[in-house]
C-alpha cells in the first residue's frame, strides 16, 4: 500500500499519526461497541489536557422518551449568549466528559453559557433515538431558560462531527417548530451517510479517520436503512429555506470534508447566510486534539468569533 502523503498537515499532527503509525490494525467487523466506546472515554479526554476553569459547572437532566438524560451547564458571569453544544463521537462513543474540555473552552471564549447535552449511543438505541434526545434538550432548555437564567433570545446551537449531524438536524427542526436560533455551528459534520465523496477515497486512510471506522459508525446508527433519511443525512433534505446563519468548518484531510462543503453550498443556494472555512492542516477530531496542537483553540476561537458576532 502506497504510504499517505500527509506533507501537508500541520507539523505536530503529522507527528502525531506517524506515531501511530506502528500499532496494531483495527478490525471493525469485529470491534464490539461497548468496548471501544469505554476505551476510548479516556483516550478522548486525555486529547485534551488540562481542563480551563469556568465561573460554575452545574450537572443537570431532562427526560426524552422515557429516558433521563445528562446534561451539564458551563457558565460564564459576563455571558452575552446561550449555545447549546451537542458533542460527536459517530453516535456510538463521546460523553459530557470527553468533550469537557471543549466545551469550556467554547464558553470562555465566547463568553457564553454552553448547555453540553447528552443523547442515547448506538448500536444500543439506533436513529432516530439520538434525533429525539437532542430535540427534547432543546425543549429543556427552552422550558428552563428562565428558572436557569439563560438568553434564549441569544441562542445558538454547536455540533462536533456526529454532534454537528444532530446540530444540522435539530436547527432545520427548530426551524419548522418556530424555535428561533440566533445560529448553528457545524464543526466537519457528518452530511451524507452514502461514503461516496472524492474525500472520502482520498483519505481512506491514514488521517485519523478512516473509511473503514465510518462504516463502523454508520452501520452502528442506522444499520441498513434510514440512509437517505434527512434526519440522518441532512444533506438529503429537500428544504432548506429559511435556516439560521451557519458557520460550517471542515477539516482539509478529513473523509468528511467534501459533504460538509456541500451542505454549506446547499444552504447557500437556498438563500441561507453562511460562514464556510476549510480549516488547512487538520484532520478530523481537531475540535478536542488540544494537548496535541494549538489548532483546536484556534478553531474554537473562530467559531466563538462568529458566535459574538451573531449576538
Amino acid at each position: 500500500m502506497t504510504p499517505p502523503d500527509r506533507s501537508g498537515l500541520l507539523p505536530e499532527l503529522r507527528r502525531m499519526l506517524e506515531a501511530a503509525d506502528g500499532g496494531p490494525p483495527v478490525d471493525f467487523a469485529t470491534l464490539p461497541a461497548a468496548e471501544e466506546r469505554a476505551a476510548s472515554e479516556e483516550r478522548i479526554k486525555a486529547a485534551w489536557g488540562t481542563l480551563d476553569p469556568v465561573d460554575a459547572v452545574e450537572e443537570l437532566s431532562f427526560a426524552s422518551a422515557g429516558h433521563t438524560i445528562r446534561a451539564r451547564l458551563y457558565r460564564r458571569n459576563d455571558a452575552l449568549g446561550t449555545v447549546l453544544f451537542i458533542h460527536g463521537g459517530g453516535w456510538v462513543l463521546g460523553s459530557l466528559d470527553t468533550h469537557d474540555g471543549s466545551a469550556r473552552a467554547l464558553a470562555n471564549a465566547t463568553p457564553a453559557n454552553v448547555l453540553s447535552i447528552e443523547y442515547r449511543k448506538a448500536p444500543e438505541h439506533r436513529f432516530p433515538a439520538a434525533v429525539v434526545d437532542v430535540n427534547a434538550g432543546l425543549d429543556y432548555l427552552v422550558a428552563e431558560a428562565s428558572r436557569l437564567k439563560l438568553d434564549i433570545g441569544r441562542l445558538v446551537i454547536c455540533g462536533e462531527s456526529a454532534g454537528g449531524n444532530l446540530a444540522a438536524v435539530l436547527a432545520r427542526h427548530a426551524r419548522d417548530r418556530g424555535i428561533a436560533l440566533a445560529g448553528q455551528v457545524l464543526i466537519y459534520p457528518v452530511t451524507d451517510t452514502s461514503m461516496a465523496s472524492g474525500s472520502y477515497r482520498d483519505f481512506a486512510q491514514g488521517f485519523y479517520l478512516a473509511a473503514d471506522a465510518m462504516g463502523w459508525f454508520i452501520g452502528h446508527y442506522l444499520g441498513s436503512s434510514n440512509r437517505a433519511h434527512a434526519d440522518a443525512a441532512p444533506l438529503r433534505a429537500p428544504n432548506l429555506d429559511g435556516m439560521a446563519p451557519a458557520f460550517i468548518a471542515t477539516a482539509a484531510f478529513d473523509p468528511l470534508r467534501d459533504e460538509g462543503r456541500a451542505y454549506a453550498a446547499r444552504l447557500i443556494e437556498a438563500g441561507n447566510d453562511v460562514t464556510y472555512r476549510e480549516v488547512a492542516g487538520v484532520v478530523h477530531g481537531v475540535w478536542v486534539m488540544n494537548a496535541d496542537t494549538p489548532a483546536a483553540k484556534r478553531l474554537i476561537g473562530e467559531a466563538a468569533a462568529w458566535i459574538r458576532g451573531r449576538w
